[in-house]
């Protein structure tokens, strides 16, 4: 998965999208890195291509998808 830099984010550094496993992955600026589990395509879409990609996270994907820390 190549993670795609999230430029306009102080928070949020890359994301990447799986569409075989419908998975999210995140890596924050502070170092995490975190899969998100079945997540639609458009809500990565949506992620990558918001003015404000910490709100969309927050309010699109903190609350609505299980998720594992990988580091």
């Amino acid at each position: 998965m190549e993670l795609r830099p999230l430029g306009r984010s102080e928070a949020l550094e890359s994301a990447a999208y799986d569409d075989a496993s419908r998975t999210l992955r995140v890596r924050f600026r502070n170092g995490g890195l975190y899969d998100y589990l079945d997540v639609p395509r458009d809500v990565f879409d949506r992620l990558v291509e918001a003015d404000h990609p910490w709100t969309t996270w927050q309010e699109h994907i903190t609350t609505a998808y299980d998720y594992r820390r990988l580091d």
